[in-house]
C-alpha cells in the first residue's frame, strides 16, 4: 500500500511579455518575440536518496527521510529552480531571410547533504545504525544533522560547507547515534567501549580549496533561414542553426549533477575540484541535449 503522507508544494509567479510588430527597426520587416520569467519555490519531503535530483520527482514515489516523521526534513526539492528566464522569437529580414532565436537562463539546482554509509550512499552494511542513523528510525545514510532536504545551494552555501563539516567532525562524529545511546542506556556497553569498537559516526573529509559548486543552466540558440518560393506551390528553405551559440559550459542537469553524499570522491560536493568535475553536460544525441556544447545544424526543407 502507498499512502499520501508526504508533502509537495510548488509556488510560482510567472510573468510573460509577448510582441508582434511590423517594421520595428530598419531592415526588420516583422518581429515576433516572447520573454518569460518565473520566480518559484518547490518544496517536498525528500526521498530515500535525496542527493539525486531524479529521486525528488514525486511522480515516482518518494520515500520518507525519517519514517517516524515523514515531513520533518521537508525542504527545497532537488528539482527546484527559483529563477528561470526564457526568451525567444524571430525577425523577418530583407531578401526573404528569417532570424530566429531561443534562450534559457536558469538558476542552479540544490542538493541534500548526506552522511554516506560505510558502503557508500544509502546502502546499509553491518552495524550501520551505529554509523549513519541519526534519527533512530532504522534508516541509514541520513542527512547531515541540522540540515534538511535541498540544503546545499540554499541554506548552506559552498563557503559554509567546510565549517559545517568541521562542526560535524568535532561534535557529532565523536558521539553515538540513537542506536548506540540505547545500548548505553540499557547498560550493555559504555560509550567508551562503543567508541573503541568504532560503533560511532565516521569523520568526513573537508572540501578541497577549489571545490566545485552547483551551477545554473545557460543556453542561446540561433537559426538563420531563407524562404524561396517558386511557381506558387514550391518552396525551398535552407537553414543553419547554432545550438548553444556561445558554447556555455553547463553543469548539474538532473541526469548528471554533483552528489550531496559526502564521500569525498570525485562527483561529490566535498571532493570535486573545478578542474576535474565530471558533471558537465555532454554532447548528447543530435541537437536534442539541452545545455550541451555548441552544435551546428544545416537544414533543407522542401514544401510542395
Amino acid at each position: 500500500m502507498l499512502y499520501p503522507i508526504g508533502r509537495s508544494v510548488y509556488n510560482g509567479l510567472d510573468i510573460k511579455l509577448t510582441g508582434n510588430v511590423n517594421n520595428p527597426i530598419k531592415y526588420v520587416k516583422r518581429a515576433n518575440f516572447q520573454v518569460s520569467y518565473t520566480y518559484s519555490r518547490f518544496i517536498n519531503s525528500g526521498g530515500a536518496n535525496p542527493t539525486v535530483p531524479g529521486n525528488s520527482d514525486q511522480d515516482f514515489v518518494i520515500a520518507a527521510i525519517d519514517n517516524r516523521d515523514p515531513n520533518g526534513f521537508a525542504g527545497p526539492s532537488t528539482l527546484d529552480r527559483p529563477n528561470q528566464l526564457n526568451f525567444g522569437g524571430y525577425f523577418d529580414l530583407p531578401l526573404k531571410f528569417r532570424l530566429g532565436f531561443v534562450s534559457h537562463f536558469w538558476s542552479a539546482l540544490p542538493t541534500s547533504i548526506q552522511i554516506p554509509t560505510a558502503a557508500g550512499g544509502t546502502t546499509a552494511s553491518a552495524g550501520e545504525i551505529f554509523l549513519s542513523d541519526f534519527t533512530g528510525d532504522g534508516s541509514v545514510g541520513d542527512l547531515m544533522p541540522g540540515t534538511k532536504v535541498g540544503a546545499f545551494g540554499r541554506s548552506v552555501s559552498l563557503s559554509d560547507l567546510t565549517s559545517l563539516i568541521n562542526n560535524y567532525n568535532t561534535n557529532i562524529a565523536t558521539n553515538l547515534t540513537p542506536a548506540g545511546q540505547a545500548l548505553v542506556s540499557a547498560g550493555l556497553f559504555t560509550q567508551a567501549q562503543l567508541m573503541a569498537l568504532g560503533a560511532h559516526p565516521s569523520t568526513i573529509a573537508i572540501p578541497p580549496t577549489d571545490q566545485a559548486n552547483m551551477r545554473g543552466m545557460r543556453a542561446f540558440d540561433l537559426t538563420l533561414a531563407w524562404d524561396g518560393k517558386f511557381r506558387e506551390r514550391f518552396t525551398i528553405s535552407p537553414s543553419v542553426g547554432f545550438y548553444n551559440l556561445f558554447n556555455f559550459s553547463n553543469f548539474d542537469l538532473p541526469g548528471n549533477a554533483l552528489s550531496g553524499s559526502l564521500t569525498g570522491s570525485s562527483g561529490s560536493i566535498n571532493g570535486t575540484s573545478n578542474a576535474t568535475r565530471p558533471d558537465r553536460v555532454g554532447v548528447g544525441t543530435g541537437v536534442f541535449a539541452l545545455g550541451s556544447p555548441r552544435v551546428i545544424e544545416f537544414g533543407l526543407k522542401l514544401t510542395f
